[in-house]
């Protein structure tokens, strides 16, 4: 450990705690006792935790309240999670028409932190977290970087969208925990020219990070121009994907590029889903002391583990706006094997949401698929309230991309008497990215599932030759 590390540790972190009202150092030292715990003490803990949170929601959230009584159960009838079945799914649906009703009265307005999704299912949510929340996330993730040999206080080199990559001004609090804190680096995936490119290559051997984080898709792309113009690279402890399927041919590229193991993580702000990839590569840890993941068919019926279906969670920390078996909205199954490794919480085989195929321009220049989203607010920036306004009143969208390479964008506007000229913008940023391209935008009644019933929000059929 250096010296950087030691202070950012036991200094830095808990002076960043004491600043914002966050508890991540207290919770990284706790998940971190807990790491091997064996399977039944896990599910106590879930257990316990679930018990305390639905008396929480009975009491004090009015959507559950109106919810249990309606079904006749009592917070006393859930005791496990297996008891958890007694209440149908939560779908982004029910939330919107009840968002007000979905925030906890004995939560102070002042402590919650407003957020949205990417909208990387093709349908946008907004919905509330505090700083316990947050804390429970950050120290997960900590905790997971550990086993990869990257600690706290390790440079950090993040390419990707906003999810990600959230610049904040240096001398305010959030600026300063990323900068000081956690050394986190924050590049861009929007434009990827070859002269941007070059830049983040640049960047990329000035700082000399001991791990890459990002979308999958953005960092294929990086690792594509450092091979195809022979670059050098320098050492790097892991890289670390997220946001969207890591598919093989990305994974290979990245390990054969950097020369180093590549571990992917799988997570929802909307639902509080935390997982990582084990360090022996048999799956993704569900962090379960912090949520309850079960796989369901469409209506909510459990699965067995070993089959695929839709992945239902139960926030175990968001006391704000809680989450009690929400659809995510992606499909996934749990493992019926444990892990080699020792860890008692049970495995993620594998997600089918979130795709991770990359789009072309009539250029050869590469789009990662969730750069799509982001494209659907104005100046491409949700850190503005009113751009998350405007792009909140879409239901659901979809973007095709068609065999010539043209591109339509099919918007489903929660209510269909709003003004279409206001997303005209939209057009305009895609046209930025998808230069030579017809776009059109279409405003549709609904936009179906897949036949396997999944959302895919991105779908191309363009035949280029640049992959």
């Amino acid at each position: 450990m250096s010296l950087y590390n030691f202070l950012d540790r036991y200094l830095f972190l808990p002076m960043g705690d004491l600043a914002g009202g966050s508890r991540v150092a207290a919770e990284l030292r706790r998940m971190q006792r807990e790491d091997f715990l064996p399977e039944e003490k896990i599910k106590a803990i879930q257990d316990a935790k679930l018990q305390r949170l639905v008396k929480h929601c009975y009491e004090t959230v009015p959507y559950y309240k109106q919810l249990f009584d309606g079904l006749g159960v009592r917070p006393e009838d859930i005791r496990t999670r297996e008891d958890l079945r007694v209440l149908p799914v939560l779908t982004k649906q029910i939330i919107r028409e009840n968002y007000d009703n979905m925030l906890s009265r004995a939560v102070d307005p002042k402590r919650l932190r407003r957020s949205s999704t990417g909208g990387s299912t093709g349908t946008p949510l907004d919905f509330c977290t505090d700083a316990d929340e947050w804390s429970s996330w950050k120290a997960s993730t900590l905790r997971a970087w550990g086993w990869y040999g990257v600690h706290l206080g390790d440079k950090i080199f993040s390419f990707g969208g906003n999810s990600i990559n959230q610049k904040k001004v240096f001398l305010s609090p959030k600026g300063l925990y990323d900068s000081i804190i956690m050394r986190n680096h924050k590049f861009s995936s929007a434009d990827v020219t070859e002269e941007c490119l070059q830049s983040h290559y640049e960047s990329l051997m000035r700082i000399r990070p001991s791990a890459l984080r990002g979308y999958g898709s953005a960092l294929y792309i990086l690792a594509r121009y450092i091979k195809e113009h022979g670059l050098p690279v320098c050492p790097i402890k892991a890289v670390l994907t997220t946001g969207e399927v890591l598919v093989d041919e990305y994974r290979r590229k990245l390990e054969g590029v950097f020369k180093a193991p590549v571990y992917d993580a799988y997570g929802a702000g909307d639902g509080g889903i935390l997982s990582h990839e084990c360090p022996r590569h048999e799956g993704l840890h569900i962090t379960e002391e912090a949520c309850i993941i079960e796989i369901t068919d469409r209506e909510g019926r459990p699965l067995p583990d070993g089959e695929i279906g839709h992945v239902c969670t139960t926030d175990l920390d968001n006391y704000a706006f809680p989450f009690l078996r929400y659809h995510v909205g992606d499909m996934a199954y749990i493992k019926k094997e444990r892990c080699s490794c020792g860890r008692g919480t049970r495995l993620i085989g594998e997600v089918m949401g979130r795709a991770g195929r990359l789009m072309y321009n009539k250029q050869g220049t590469p789009i990662s698929p969730t750069m799509l989203p982001i494209m659907l607010y104005p100046d491409l920036n949700f850190q503005i309230p009113e751009h998350r306004e405007l792009y909140n009143k879409i239901d659901k969208y979809q973007i095709r991309q068609d065999r010539q390479g043209d591109i339509a964008i099919l918007i489903k506007l929660k209510n269909g008497d709003e003004p279409k000229e206001q997303f005209n913008y939209i057009l305009e940023n895609y046209r930025k990215h998808f230069k030579e391209s017809e776009v059109s935008l279409q405003f549709v009644n609904d936009i179906p599932c897949l036949p396997s019933g999944k959302e895919d929000y991105c779908i191309s059929e363009y035949e280029h030759s640049y992959a």
